[in-house]
């Protein structure tokens, strides 16, 4: 609770979280949580927890899965040892002697989650009436909307993680679109992540400009080769280079109401490795680590009332980490 202290005050009013007032005009936050728990509909304190996932919410587990932490964490980054052999027989204990010894050699780094949130606010005389009472519900569709936009703003960020530790590769698939081998480049993509990592990939993604911009050169009229991958849903595709799962990120973001609309990932694809296990020290190039909100969950939903408007906040508490930056392969698409 300490942690939360200055925030858990703001916002419930409370200005003290000793059991009883200090001092005259005290809050304290039994009484300021018990007015705040009243003030929730219904079923708006358990609403997140059970709200169906949305598919900005499943690519972003797919794109950097989540892991849980606490606010401050360890991790150690990798040493590229994984794969050293001993091929002179220095695993070989003579008789009397101790075992080869390996050291740990990379290095520890400590990091931490922070909070990320968005409030809105919602003017009474604005909420649909029926019968002379407010449409029920109006309350989870405001926080289901904050979510989803929490959700894009970690998914491009955690684009933007990725993106930085990726070694880019340029490729053109347009320029003689009938001879361009797209899923070829794919693959040797993959090879080099392999190759890199001593792992099979266990991530394609694929933008959703760059799929076009493939389906483009499979469909080109004039093309000679007699492999023809077009018809290729992203799985094969990921079959075909030997990768775990395929997927294309189709999401969309604009910056402000009313701006042109633009897809969060374009013309590129990403080969790298992702594993959807509960610690940070696995072989993955990028986690999501989240730390638990008051209530215990991911997510949490504060409501402040008055008369004429409502508070509703959405907030969560994350990183989105790179723990092994070597096998990120990125193809940059012309």
């Amino acid at each position: 609770m300490k942690k939360h202290y200055n925030f858990f005050c703001d916002m419930t009013g409370a200005t003290t979280l000793e059991l009883a007032p200090q001092r005259f005009g005290d809050i304290v936050a039994v009484n300021a949580a018990s007015a705040f728990a009243s003030s929730l509909a219904q079923d708006i304190s358990g609403y997140l927890a059970g709200l169906p996932s949305t598919d900005e919410s499943n690519l972003l587990d797919l794109i950097a899965p989540p892991v849980m932490t606490a606010d401050f964490f360890q991790f150690a980054k990798a040493d590229d040892l994984a794969y050293i052999t001993e091929a002179d027989d220095s695993d070989i204990r003579a008789v009397g002697a101790n075992f080869k010894r390996i050291q740990f050699s990379g290095s520890t780094v400590t990091d931490g989650t922070v909070q990320k949130g968005l409030t809105q606010r919602v003017d009474h005389r604005t909420i649909p009436m029926i019968n002379g009472s407010r449409v029920a519900g109006w309350e989870n569709n405001v926080a289901a909307g904050l979510k989803n936009r929490l959700i894009r703003a970690e998914k491009v960020r955690a684009l933007s993680v990725l993106d930085a530790a990726a070694n880019p590769t340029a490729v053109n698939w347009t320029s003689t679109p009938a001879t361009a081998n797209p899923d070829g480049d794919i693959r040797k993509a993959a090879e080099r992540t392999r190759i890199a990592t001593g792992l099979a990939s266990t991530n394609l993604m694929i933008g959703s400009t760059a799929q076009q911009t493939r389906q483009d050169a499979y469909e080109a009229g004039a093309r000679t080769n007699q492999s023809n991958h077009g018809d290729y849903n992203p799985q094969q595709i990921a079959n075909y280079a030997q990768c775990r799962t395929g997927f294309i990120e189709t999401g969309m973001r604009q910056s402000k109401k009313g701006a042109t609309k633009v897809v969060t990932l374009g013309n590129v694809v990403y080969v790298y490795n992702a594993e959807k296990t509960p610690m940070v020290q696995d072989p993955s190039n990028i986690k999501r680590c989240w730390t638990p909100t008051l209530n215990g969950g991911m997510w949490m939903v504060f409501v402040q009332d008055s008369a004429a408007w409502t508070d509703i906040t959405v907030f969560h508490q994350s990183k989105v980490i790179i723990p092994i930056s070597v096998g990120i392969e990125k193809l940059t698409v012309s």
